[in-house]
């Protein structure tokens, strides 16, 4: 009898926990997210020019944002830890940024001396059901290059090669940070940490701590640690156009420096390692899974739509080309791709997309990776958008060409400055030449 009442009260609590219903795990905050992946940092310091030019901290650590004074501030003002972060996601991952700034980047020599400097590391988690997701792999950028690290054998070179793995202190990777005077390079290039001493016995370690702790000494073999806070990039990101001598930026994404070297260092947007493959300035930030397709390979259901980025101003599609003309040498077949190009940079080529041998009229529709493309297919995922981070009043230009052994020739182009809010269509536009049909979309977002 008392078997039977209880089995009777089991049942009835599971028919009523069946009634209840039953709500998703909550959803994690951008904020959360990156405390939780925040690096853990091995600052090299040097106390040939002063242990506090290798702190890091905040740009407006002076009271200001202007960017010409933030060398001689140094000597005046605290320099509490922070780190600015960003966060964006795709459909499968996060790619979260962490950017370490320093007022001062000094050395032995003229060309190592700049105002300003910011380099830093990209984490792409991805997104397995689990609140915080899974760590996948970490770049590092130092002295305009990239560097690729990861634990997971399936991940294995691109277009640029992994470099090794990555040490952990619970969900935190250890990343290294250079001092002052790394001569030829500069100082401050960012690392993954291999567990090694403090070159030349200096150096201090700063961990994620929710308060921005002020250093007291750089010296000691990484005895001496630190509390960081994080910081929102959108604090630089909105402050992009702030332009000019004595303002926050000199150019577009360089900070405004007079010392030595002028606006020598760069905001993320503005980085790019020329020797890395088909990807561009400023994609780590504007379009970071289109970089990190571009390195790697083995990554996996890998998306490149973005369910969040406020990081990009201009959105480029371009769905198909149709050939209008045979350019190749002695009327052969048009071997075409197109070039996308703004104020000069170009963000994508024949590396991306071609096809070989097009005969006229035939429409081509275009996957970046896919077809002949020159460095052949190494996406994941079908796509054929790009997004750009560039100054109001950009011209976007789309080009046509056929690709020849002596020398590209160009089968015309379309070009547009749109307006913020502004989206241009073509559908099988001709090129001014008439020798190509173009269907593609521009858009000036922000």
């Amino acid at each position: 009898m008392f078997v039977r009442k209880w089995l009777g009260v089991i049942l009835g609590l599971t028919l009523l926990a069946s009634l209840i219903p039953v709500h998703p795990a909550r959803a994690i905050t951008h904020a959360e997210l990156a405390a939780y992946w925040a690096p853990e940092i091995y600052q090299d310091t040097n106390a040939t020019y002063g242990y506090k030019a290798d702190y890091i901290t905040n740009f407006d650590f002076d009271g200001d944002w202007r960017g010409n004074n933030n060398w001689d501030n140094l000597d005046v003002y605290p320099t509490p830890a922070y780190i600015y972060y960003s966060v964006t996601e795709t459909e499968t991952h996060y790619f979260i940024g962490y950017y370490f700034f320093h007022p001062r980047d000094d050395g032995p020599t003229t060309l190592d001396k700049h105002e300003n400097d910011l380099e830093g590391v990209l984490v792409a988690v991805r997104k397995d059901g689990s609140l915080y997701g899974s760590f996948q792999l970490m770049e590092t950028m130092a002295h305009g290059n990239w560097y690729q690290y990861t634990n997971d054998p399936n991940i294995t070179t691109g277009l640029d090669n992994v470099d090794g793995g990555v040490l952990f202190s619970s969900s935190h990777p250890k990343v290294f940070v250079q001092a002052n005077g790394q001569s030829p390079w500069g100082g401050h290039g960012v690392f993954a940490y291999d567990g090694s001493e403090a070159p030349g016995g200096d150096g201090i370690v700063y961990i994620y701590g929710g308060t921005a702790q002020v250093p007291v000494s750089g010296s000691g073999n990484y005895i001496n640690v630190y509390n960081y806070a994080l910081k929102s990039i959108d604090e630089l990101w909105d402050r992009r156009n702030d332009i000019g001598d004595g303002r926050t930026f000199g150019r577009w994404g360089a900070f405004d420096g007079d010392n030595y070297n002028a606006d020598a260092a760069s905001a993320p947007w503005g980085w790019d390692d020329g020797d890395d493959g088909a990807t561009f300035t400023g994609d780590n930030f504007a379009d970071p899974a289109h970089m990190v397709d571009t390195h790697l390979n083995g990554l996996g259901n890998f998306a490149h739509v973005y369910a969040y980025n406020p990081y990009y101003t201009h959105k480029v599609s371009v769905e198909s080309v149709t050939s209008r003309a045979d350019r190749d040498p002695f009327g052969g077949k048009s071997d075409i791709y197109v070039k996308v190009t703004t104020n000069g940079d170009k963000y994508t080529d024949d590396r991306l997309w071609k096809y070989n041998n097009t005969a006229i009229g035939i429409r081509r529709y275009v996957n970046w990776g896919y077809d002949d493309a020159t460095d052949g297919f190494q996406y994941s995922s079908a796509y054929h958008t790009r997004f750009l981070a560039k100054p109001p009043g950009s011209t976007i230009t789309i080009e046509v060409l056929d690709s020849d052994i002596d020398g590209d020739d160009s089968m015309g182009s379309l070009s547009v400055t749109p307006a913020i809010g502004q989206t241009q269509t073509w559908t099988d536009a001709y090129t001014f030449s008439g020798q190509a049909q173009v269907t593609a979309t521009v858009s000036a977002i922000r």
